[in-house]
């Protein structure tokens, strides 16, 4: 088990963290730690659903031992590369029980990893019963989420829950979480005030949801523990024919909202010279971490390594003008 002191020198650290969450390439572990340090990243946050799962599983957290451990340890001390956050965004709160009850102890093993990688962030979703209202949830959240963050609080690890509203998880594409909002955000840290749940921060949808991100980012930074940075566009869409709830009829595809696409950073409408200047204001050190998204606004990047090395270089140049212009 990582000591707090290690866990504390590891998010201190002065050099930028930017790196991208591994599940948006298909190959084997070892090829993306070795292509992250060669396109520009010095971190990852790394995907760890069930092994199986469409949304990968690059290290096994149901299944890991002291070589597995040794394994990764020397494959990221051999390239520089570092992990800084466990991916598994999955419905903690779903209406099946058994579901339920399975993302939990998933989860916790996942935590376990962390634990034994000496990495401090867990990334995850609360989640939401569809058959039941936000209040409702809230109080189911309160029945089990407590004894979750404590189980992490005493492997070292925060969680940390994404704030997108996960359409694509209701029928009718309305929001299917219950921590998308700041009023929302407020009220789990109410439920739950420990430092060891926080925010993996996404500007992107409070954007397309008319929020504003420069401010959720000022109100909340004490709890932004990590940035997932991922742009979007509202170019060639029309948010006047299909509003905020996204196009209802003949969509394409489950992601044809209408009025927006994900974009690699720097080709959409997030202003991210000033969101890093929010956030360095707030002498913020967690890592930035490219959720990739193969769209410019205008067509598809075909080749995702160009894809994401223009976005580590755009990244490296935002914060390095942040700095300065601060």
């Amino acid at each position: 088990m990582t000591s707090d002191s290690a866990m504390l020198d590891f998010k201190e650290s002065q050099a930028p963290r930017v790196g991208f969450i591994t599940n948006c390439l298909k190959m084997p572990f070892i090829k993306k730690v070795k292509l992250a340090k060669q396109l520009g990243f010095n971190t990852l946050e790394v995907a760890c659903w069930p092994k199986g799962h469409p949304k990968q599983c690059d290290i096994d957290a149901d299944h890991f031992d002291v070589t597995t451990i040794k394994n990764v340890q020397n494959l990221l001390q051999q390239t520089g590369v570092s992990i800084s956050c466990l991916a598994y965004y999955d419905n903690l709160l779903s209406a099946d029980l058994t579901i339920r009850h399975n993302n939990q102890k998933h989860l916790k093993h996942v935590i376990d990893l962390a634990s034994a990688l000496g990495v401090p962030y867990v990334g995850t979703y609360v989640g939401r019963d569809l058959n039941h209202s936000i209040a409702d949830n809230f109080s189911m959240c309160a029945d089990t989420f407590p004894s979750l963050v404590t189980y992490a609080a005493n492997h070292h690890v925060t969680i940390l829950i994404e704030n997108c509203p996960m359409p694509t998880w209701d029928p009718e594409g309305f929001p299917a979480t219950i921590t998308y909002t700041p009023e929302l955000w407020e009220e789990l840290f109410h439920i739950i005030p420990d430092e060891h749940l926080a925010l993996n921060f996404d500007p992107s949808h409070l954007y397309w949801m008319h929020i504003d991100y420069l401010a959720a980012a000022n109100q909340f930074a004490d709890r932004i523990k990590s940035v997932h940075v991922k742009d979007v566009t509202t170019i060639n869409n029309d948010l006047g024919r299909y509003g905020i709830y996204g196009k209802k009829v003949d969509k394409k595809h489950r992601y044809d909202y209408g009025y927006y696409q994900a974009t690699v950073p720097g080709y959409g409408d997030i202003n991210w010279l000033q969101l890093f200047r929010v956030l360095q204001d707030h002498h913020y050190r967690g890592p930035y971490e490219v959720e990739y998204k193969n769209g410019n606004g205008f067509g598809v990047i075909l080749d995702d390594q160009k894809g994401l090395r223009m976005s580590s270089h755009y990244v490296r140049d935002m914060l390095g003008l942040a700095k300065i212009t601060s």
